[in-house]
């Protein structure tokens, strides 16, 4: 008789258990996991910064919480070849109880990465029964592409580009930056003619412009297919060497631009970006390359080179794509006096048609 009282009390408690987990189970539970910055380079090492809280008198011996991330984020110890890593924690909280937790990964590649719906399942003192629910997430990371370290060809690279900005400065002068004024002479273009000052002095006189401060940049990276299945780690390589190009001319006061069939992961355009010069501008920069999609097929860059009119900016082409449109279209700016650089990222075998010149650099990028 004791044995079955027993029986039914032993059933009466697993029943109430049962109840009040179904019941209570997610009441007063929260988990919050986050991004430990929202921006890095590539190779920096960060963490995934997790804290649940139970905030009620029931204990939760057993929670998991389950998540996705792209596999660019490298966690140790993960293993697999698809797109995607899913990470499982688990985690046992007691009654009013919080636990804080951090997980190590490596940026492995350049992108915009989100962490969005969270799995959350818990189960009863026995583990008979198991719940769930998703949870909402808006973390976000930006992995901007690794700057190159220098050595010869980018030396003899960073020497033509200091070079043709140097001469392009002195040759169109930037016309909103003042410097004085002087008398007119016969080769001045009447646009720079003061008239104020002209009938103060009873003579023509002109504006002069500040030529140093005139230096501008503008990197035109061209990721346009070069055969049906190209190695997309070529066109990571040309993207991180605007980065680093980008980077070093900022930094001496060189503004800075960037144009690219590249398109956005998220809106599927081109990215246009005028030149500028101050760290912020940099930063819209790094953020522009790190959210290209390679995966995305760009459309010909030609039609771009063929309409640059302006003489005053210098224009650093990078592509690995090298067919006769865009040579031709190189061709024809270099006739229009548009002043310019190419550099052709290859990989080690990779057939080039176009010869290496003064003008034209071959980068073996792998």
């Amino acid at each position: 008789m004791i044995i079955i009282f027993m029986g039914f009390v032993v059933l009466g408690l697993v029943a109430l258990q049962n109840y009040l987990y179904y019941k209570w189970w997610d009441k007063g539970l929260t988990l919050d996991i986050k991004f430990s910055a929202k921006e890095a380079f590539e190779g920096d090492t960060l963490f995934i910064q997790e804290e649940l809280s139970n905030r009620k008198f029931l204990p939760l011996p057993w929670v998991f919480a389950k998540f996705q991330l792209s596999r660019n984020l490298k966690f140790e110890g993960a293993a697999g070849n698809s797109d995607a890593h899913y990470q499982n924690d688990l985690f046992s909280v007691m009654m009013y109880q919080s636990i804080r937790r951090r997980i190590s990964f490596v940026c492995g590649r350049r992108g915009f990465y989100r962490l969005r719906n969270i799995n959350l399942i818990c189960s009863n003192l026995l583990h008979t029964k198991r719940f769930s629910r998703d949870i909402q997430c808006f973390s976000e990371l930006t992995v901007f592409p690794k700057l190159l370290e220098e050595h010869d060809k980018l030396d003899v690279l960073f020497r033509n580009l200091d070079s043709a900005l140097l001469s392009n400065s002195l040759i169109n002068p930037d016309p909103f930056e003042f410097k004085g004024i002087r008398e007119y002479q016969f080769t001045d273009p009447l646009k720079d003619v003061n008239f104020k000052a002209s009938a103060v002095a009873q003579q023509l006189m002109v504006n002069i412009h500040a030529p140093t401060s005139s230096k501008r940049l503008e990197i035109i990276l061209n990721l346009e297919y070069y055969s049906s299945f190209p190695n997309l780690e070529l066109y990571e390589q040309a993207i991180r060497l605007s980065a680093t190009v980008a980077a070093k001319f900022v930094s001496e006061d060189v503004k800075v631009g960037l144009n690219t069939n590249g398109r956005d992961l998220s809106t599927g355009e081109n990215i246009r970006i005028h030149c500028g010069g101050t760290t912020a501008h940099l930063y819209s920069i790094f953020q522009a390359l790190a959210r290209i999609d390679t995966t995305l097929r760009a459309k010909s860059i030609a039609s771009y080179l063929e309409n640059i009119q302006d003489e005053s900016v210098v224009y650093l082409i990078i592509s690995s794509y090298h067919q006769g449109d865009f040579v031709s279209a190189v061709e024809d700016m270099e006739a229009r006096g548009i002043a310019y650089t190419v550099v052709l990222p290859v990989q080690k075998g990779m057939k080039v048609d176009v010869a290496e010149s003064e003008k034209v650099k071959i980068w073996e990028a792998l």
